[in-house]
């Protein structure tokens, strides 16, 4: 009977964590708005605990914002945008994100509703950039994964998805992040290549099997440098967030 007892508080305990955790996790939501008379998505991510959210426009630039009222039924948000912020609500029972209409005259506009859905946690690689135009699908997680790999200054970061190609690396302390490409993949190695704002640009190759991240020199005769890494799960686009909220002071 004791043992019986045991059984039931510790699938409990186990139970009631693991809806914590999920409680706890980011929530990205796809939400269908109008523009130029097209029909383009944007996405939401939004953490209750830090009460901070990110905002990717359907030009896939990124906001940030925070939100000022939580119930159940409804979620306040302030979104920090060029000019000044914006209020929005989240209808979290219908579904339903409603912009503020601006009733002034020539420059008015509807109050506007666009109907979201939850979708898969939006990652790191929304903060993917490059000089040329490309398909804004690549910024969806199909089969993403992180790396934790530690630098001479502290942790830097790298988050790659093996089906679009995509990859974003985190400097240490995230002074910059840079974007590129996996070009070649075989053995359980994967190559791929990173640009930053700077133009600075580095080849690198994962190899899974020694769970090693090696930075290739361009000139031969400087050694490879390889740090051990550690596997993660992809990580979010709320990383971003501290960054853009220190640029947009407002």
């Amino acid at each position: 009977m004791v043992d019986k007892m045991r059984y039931i508080t510790l699938s409990l305990f186990m139970f009631l964590a693991s809806a914590l955790q999920a409680e706890a996790a980011p929530t990205s939501i796809r939400c269908t708005g109008k523009y130029y008379q097209q029909q383009q998505p944007y996405f939401v991510t939004y953490d209750l605990e830090s009460t901070h959210f990110v905002f990717e426009n359907p030009g896939a630039n990124i906001l940030p914002g925070e939100i000022i009222r939580v119930s159940d039924a409804q979620l306040d948000l302030s979104l920090r945008a060029d000019g000044g912020r914006i209020l929005l609500s989240f209808n979290r029972t219908r579904n339903v994100m409603t912009w503020p209409g601006m009733p002034a005259q020539e420059m008015g506009r509807e109050t506007l509703q666009h109907v979201c859905t939850v979708v898969a946690g939006r990652t790191m690689l929304s903060a993917f950039r490059q000089p040329e135009q490309f398909d804004l699908k690549r910024l969806d997680p199909v089969d993403a994964f992180s790396l934790t790999c530690p630098g001479q200054y502290g942790p830097y970061f790298v988050t790659l998805d093996r089906s679009t190609k995509t990859v974003v690396l985190e400097t240490q302390s995230a002074a910059e992040i840079m974007s590129g490409n996996i070009t070649g993949a075989n053995d359980g190695s994967i190559s791929f290549a990173v640009a930053g704002h700077s133009g600075r640009h580095f080849d690198l190759v994962w190899d899974d099997s020694k769970r090693l991240l090696t930075w290739v020199a361009d000139d031969p005769t400087r050694p490879k440098i390889s740090h051990e890494c550690a596997v993660t799960e992809p990580r979010s686009i709320m990383e971003t967030y501290a960054g853009l909220a220190r640029w947009r002071r407002m």
